[in-house]
């Protein structure tokens, strides 16, 4: 296995849709799934259906590399998510910080490596409370009015639209680890690519569209994430258990949040009136025993109307995990 990070820069506005009514709610990250879908999209405008399936089939098979979601970075700090438990961090820190603890959302990745490794004292606590107001200060969150016009009496709507623009020196970045290394330069292709397609939802109004400003083997404190020792294991990614982890999988949820997510389809660069069916992912930061492999979980719908989807419907739910060393002392 070959680690490496990518850093994506975004040229303008961001839409990437998050749960609410209708199109004003965005996150300023993406989760795995989309991203897994957004580079099979792209390799179908790029290179034709064929080339698409070929792609998922080695999915279905063997993953020729695994993805984490993308997190964000602003200038020399890259988030992570807050691991869910917090069994090792010392009982007088949370008497004296209990609140401030809960409000932990995102760490840096030198904190996260202290974290997972049992060395967390009580400045450290405090560091992390303060980069919450560092990881707010690498976006700008802005509600647009939009106006539709009805096709046939020609009314209009007004309806609004959330956007995330990143600071000049801000983006996302990911993790991906590549079981076969000859997959990188064709990995790299399709980023690309993508860049230039756009990245998320409103990609008709520019959205999205990124340049990929470095794809590098992880070093320094990613490279001691990835290489620490322990049974347990922090998700990077949302994860979907394949059919043979279902029935033990309760076993092996040490903490854990779950999201359901749901949508239209989009093949290419068609979004069909078609959604997909609803299905739950264990989010990332949830704390598992052992490492679980997940799978590309079909999503189609059971009723297609003739002549309107003549492929399966997949979404990604393979795990990319990291050691936590702290929970057995390590």
């Amino acid at each position: 296995m070959q680690n490496y990070l990518f850093k994506l820069k975004f040229k303008g506005p961001t839409h990437f849709g998050d749960t609410g009514i209708d199109l004003e709610n965005v996150s300023e990250r993406v989760t795995s799934d989309t991203l897994f879908s957004a580079l099979v999209n792209t390799i179908k405008i790029i290179e034709g259906k064929d080339a698409a399936a070929d792609f998922v089939n080695q999915f279905l098979v063997d993953p020729p590399f695994l993805l984490s979601s993308l997190f964000v970075y602003y200038k020399n700090n890259f988030f992570l998510p807050r691991p869910l438990t917090d069994l090792y961090i010392q009982d007088e820190y949370k008497a004296n910080m209990g609140k401030e603890l809960k409000k932990l959302s995102w760490i840096t990745a030198e904190n996260f490596y202290k974290w997972i490794n049992n060395d967390v004292n009580g400045d450290d606590l405090k560091n992390m409370v303060d980069e919450q107001e560092k990881y707010k200060e690498a976006f700008i969150k802005e509600v647009r009015p939009r106006v539709s016009l009805d096709r046939i009496s020609q009314g209009s709507n007004i309806y609004h639209c959330g956007y995330v623009y990143f600071k000049e020196d801000a983006g996302l970045y990911g993790l991906v680890m590549f079981k076969k290394i000859d997959t990188l330069g064709y990995f790299q292709k399709i980023l690309e690519n993508l860049g230039e397609i756009g990245l998320g939802g409103e990609k008709t109004y520019g959205a999205g569209m990124f340049k990929v400003s470095s794809l590098e083997q992880v070093d320094n404190v990613f490279k001691k994430v990835l290489t620490c020792s322990s049974p347990y294991s922090i998700l990077l990614s949302l994860y979907h258990p394949s059919e043979n982890e279902v029935f033990s999988l309760q076993d092996k949820l040490i903490a854990y949040n779950i999201l359901r997510k749901k949508g239209w389809i989009t093949t290419g660069r068609n979004t069909l009136t078609l959604k997909r069916k609803s299905v739950g992912f264990i989010t990332e930061g949830s704390v598992i025993l052992g490492n679980l492999k997940g799978c590309l979980v079909d999503v189609t719908p059971d009723s297609i109307p003739s002549k309107t989807l003549n492929h399966n419907i997949y979404r990604y739910g393979y795990a990319f995990v990291v050691p936590l060393g702290g929970v057995n002392g390590q």
